[in-house]
Formats: structure tokens, sequence, C-alpha cells
């Protein structure tokens, strides 16, 4: 057989493994939504201590648990109201996006996630968790709005949520500026800037009992504010304005 045989039977040899092995991925990841869907999902356990992924402020802070890397539950902290909140599953590193939290009264908070499903024909559907009683419970509504994504980590780094003592107001990033220095391209260029960057801001207003989504409730005159404009100056108390995870500390380990 020639040299040239050679390397197109290799090369149909590594496209049928790879198609077999995204086949085997898709299967594993559809058993697991029925699975959920029918409640015979077991959960496993991991004994493994508490990290701090997000930080508000000395006593507010979301917490990773019963995770192995950095997928695991999210849970919303308040150490001085006494709240302790399970958000759901949460995976820090999925979301490259900014997240602020400048809300004095401490009622507001937001915690946006990336889906880890395979994405459909359609895209992909992500949604960020928000509370307007001080983290004691969440609802969720849809953030990407405004872009069909088939790889909603890299697209997450689009996003900026911003919270604050009566709003969370949503900055979809459309395109950046690129200066002497930057990568061109979205995959490359994660981090921009509300002042140069094109971008669209929507603004939720927030109070108690102020639900969005597909069973939303809100009074009368109240909605989302699309085209607002985003206060400048806003910063989280910590300074934090990203999620962080150590995937080599404390790796999960199953318990019996």
């Amino acid at each position: 057989m020639r040299v040239t045989d050679l390397r197109i039977a290799a090369g149909l040899a590594l496209v049928l493994s790879l198609g077999a092995c995204q086949q085997q991925w898709v299967y594993e990841a559809e058993r697991n939504q029925r699975a959920l869907a029918s409640g015979q999902y077991e959960e496993v356990q991991y004994n493994v201590p508490p990290k701090v992924v997000y930080r508000i402020d000395e006593h507010r802070f979301v917490t990773l648990e019963n995770y192995n890397g950095c997928l695991g539950d999210g849970w919303y902290n308040d150490t001085r109201t006494g709240v302790r909140t399970k958000i759901g599953l949460l995976w820090p590193t999925g979301y490259r996006g900014r997240l602020i939290i400048d809300d004095p009264t401490g009622m507001n908070v937001a915690i946006p996630r990336v889906s880890r499903n395979v994405c459909g024909d359609r895209g992909c559907i992500d949604y960020v968790a928000y509370s307007t009683d001080g983290g004691r419970s969440f609802n969720w509504v849809r953030y990407d709005i405004h872009d069909i994504s088939f790889d909603p980590v890299v697209d997450s780094a689009k996003y900026l949520f911003t919270v604050t003592r009566d709003s969370m107001y949503l900055t979809f990033f459309r395109e950046k500026t690129h200066g002497a220095n930057d990568v061109k391209g979205f995959k490359n260029s994660t981090i921009y800037d509300p002042q140069s960057d094109l971008s669209t801001t929507d603004r939720f207003p927030l109070a108690p009992e102020y639900v969005y989504g597909v069973n939303g409730k809100l009074p009368e005159g109240v909605g989302i504010e699309f085209n607002a404009t985003l206060p400048s100056g806003l910063r989280t108390p910590s300074g934090a304005d990203r999620f962080t995870c150590d995937a080599t500390v404390q790796e999960g380990k199953a318990s019996d």
C-alpha cells in the first residue's frame, strides 16, 4: 500500500473514532437528562470541604460544595443574617464573564451560569439565578436573549452582570474595539470595556416578589428596560468581578 493510501486510511480511522466518541458523549448526556427528569438520578456525594468561588464582602459569599474539580453544588451564604441557600449545579470556571454586586442593602444577588449540555440545532440556553430577598430564595431567567451560542463557555465572556440596590443590569458585548495590543476575535479577547466596546445593556428592576421569565409576576408598568444606561463606578465590595476556582485543590472523592 502506498504512503498516501496509508495516510488516507489513518485519517478515516481517526474521523470514525472521534465520531464514535462524540456519539457516546451525546448518548450519556441525554441519558443523564432523562434520569434527572424522571427522578431516577442517584447523586454522587463527595467528601470535600466547601470552597469560596465568589466573595461579595466579609459575610456574603458563594461556595462550591459536593464538587469534583470545579463542578458541584453552589450555595449562597450570608453569615450576618444566617442565610444559607442552595442555588443548584454550578460550574464557576464555565462562566467567563464578569459579575459585579454593588448593593449595600444586601437584598439583591445574581449568580449566572452556563449550560453544560450538548447544544441543539438552536444553540444552548443559559440562565442567571437572582434573588431579591437577601439570598433566601432564587428565581431564574434566561440571559442569552441577544445571541445564539453553540459554545456557551467561550461566549459567556461577552456578558457582564451588575447588581445594584434596585436593578440587575445585563450587558452584552457585541463587538470589541481592538487596540494595538489586542488579539482580534471574541474567542481570544475575554475582557471587555463598557466604556469603549460596542455593547447593549438591559435593566431588570429588582424588588421583593419581582419575578421574570415564563411564569413572571411583575406589577403593571414594570418590565425589562432595553437599551438602558449602565451606571459607572460600581464595584463589588471585595473587589471581585469573576468566579474563581482552583480545580487542583481538594479534588472530590466519592463517599461510600
